[in-house]
């Protein structure tokens, strides 16, 4: 048994264009495939056939595209979060137009040479403050994020993708990035399955090839600490209790959550998710030395439950010799990326704010709050130049401790006579929670009373009286709405 088989490392795009040769040899040691990160398009495509082209069975390319191929690759169509479809679903969007987004998605992903998707999140975000899932997932109720889920993973199968739903068993009420540390979840598996148990069931009756686990420590069913990766517990509840026959894959083995509070190597981490039933281990940032752990375990004897795991990973490698390997056909990138619009724009929701508000921009000022200013860079740019009397600040303040000045009377001031507009910016990022300076500078603001705008975590400005949520950040989507507001209106 090769210990390389189980393994799917991490494939970075610009490095795969620049030298093959380190991935050519992890193929040529086993690996059954790769996680793929970054990379243009024409050259991922190509790097990804050459691999294939060294490999006893089909690799499995994964990339995490909840957001559509551009979300990693330079070229590809970039889409709404998934809590937008979920708006755009609520604003009464139907599923076969929200459904044909999913479909060029998987269409775009198979021309660039990757045959799984990491997505659906089947997670609910039920928990405001969650710094990781928010508008990663469809919604916060179980019905939106299973119909959804669901949705996404069957126009996968159509184009001859996997899916890889996550993660079991559930991420959305939590108050931790799993990347950073372990969360908890204080619920037993019945008391999971009123509710964020609930997608993961119709995925799985849907025919789900994939669910990928969560580092997420379920003290009520496994007393020994350790996260649902590397649980025994856990795993058999996924394959016995909800009948789950497809591969399970870990979350990536270099999280903290994995078992960085146990003190745990990558290499033991990989030991006990295979002891546990996992079937790929994803990620491990240095595969050699995981290998050479495993190599120490075979030589021990400590692999029983090995045999079955990689026996299902190698049948889901053959079945992809079959129809998914055909040539897909060029994808129609700027139809794919109308219709991403569309959907953004139908996501966008107000609240305490009526279709006749009108903005003063002769005399605007702009707040805009976040902790990646770059990221808002078309918004910017695109209002300054439709209305250069607009004035800008970018973070004023950011880390203001002390009390109400003379400048934020001055605000609340401008606020009443429709003359400040706060831009709030947050995103779910792999640990970079949402930062405590904008936490305190968004409550300042908040105190004012401006119009809010948000982009991306809709929860950051949970409790504004008058705002408008777009629940993305894509660029087309920011240069519509400085159009909106440089024109004076919303609507």
């Amino acid at each position: 048994m090769n210990p390389y088989e189980f393994m799917f490392p991490r494939l970075e795009g610009a490095e795969l264009e620049k030298d093959p040769s380190p991935f050519i040899r992890l193929v040529e040691k086993g690996v059954s495939g790769f996680i793929l990160f970054g990379g243009r398009l024409d050259a991922v495509r190509a790097g990804i056939e050459e691999l294939r082209g060294r490999a006893r069975l089909p690799l499995i390319i994964a990339s995490d595209l909840e957001r559509g191929l551009g979300q990693q690759v330079e070229g590809g169509t970039v889409l709404p979060s998934a809590m937008a479809f979920g708006s755009a679903s609520e604003g009464g969007m139907g599923d076969e137009v929200l459904g044909r987004a999913f479909s060029f998605l998987a269409a775009e992903a198979r021309w660039a040479g990757i045959n799984m998707v990491l997505a659906p999140v089947l997670d609910i975000n039920s928990n405001p403050e969650n710094p990781i899932i928010a508008t990663r997932a469809f919604g916060e109720l179980p019905e939106t994020v299973s119909r959804l889920g669901v949705l996404m993973a069957e126009r996968f199968a159509r184009q001859g993708v996997y899916a890889c739903g996550k993660h079991f068993p559930g991420h959305g009420d939590t108050y931790q990035d799993s990347h950073l540390e372990l969360p908890a979840i204080e619920k037993t598996f019945g008391e999971l399955e009123k509710f964020e148990l609930k997608p993961f069931r119709a995925a799985i009756k849907a025919g789900v090839p994939a669910i990928m686990t969560g580092h997420l420590r379920l003290p009520l069913e496994d007393p020994s600490g350790l996260p649902a990766t590397l649980s025994r517990r856990a795993l058999d509840y996924l394959r016995s209790g909800m009948g789950f026959e497809g591969l399970i894959i870990t979350d990536a083995l270099n999280m903290a959550g994995a078992g960085g509070q146990q003190g745990l190597d990558e290499g033991q981490r990989a030991e006990m998710a295979l002891l546990a039933g996992a079937n790929v281990l994803l990620h491990p940032s240095r595969p050699e030395e995981t290998a050479g752990h495993l190599l120490e375990c075979l030589s021990a004897g400590r692999t029983a439950p090995w045999a079955s795991g990689i026996g299902l990973l190698r049948e889901k490698r053959s079945a992809l010799a079959g129809g998914q390997l055909r040539a897909p056909s060029l994808p129609d990138f700027e139809g794919n990326r109308g219709l991403a619009h569309e959907i953004a724009l139908r996501a966008i929701r107000a609240a305490g704010i009526s279709t006749a508000l009108r903005l003063d921009t002769a005399n605007l000022l702009v707040v805009v709050l976040t902790d990646d200013p770059r990221r808002l860079g078309p918004f910017v740019r695109e209002l300054e130049d439709r209305a250069p009397s607009v004035k800008f600040f970018i973070n004023p303040g950011m880390g203001f401790t002390g009390k109400p000045s003379g400048e934020d009377a001055l605000l609340k001031e401008m606020a009443r006579g429709g003359r400040l507009l706060a831009v709030a910016h947050s995103t779910p990022e792999a640990w970079k929670p949402p930062s405590p300076g904008l936490r305190r500078n968004i409550r300042r603001f908040s105190a004012m009373g401006p119009v809010w705008l948000s982009f991306g975590n809709p929860y950051v400005i949970a409790g504004e009286r008058r705002k408008i949520l777009t629940y993305s950040d894509n660029p087309e989507l920011q240069r519509e709405m400085a159009e909106r507001v440089a024109a004076g209106r919303f609507f």
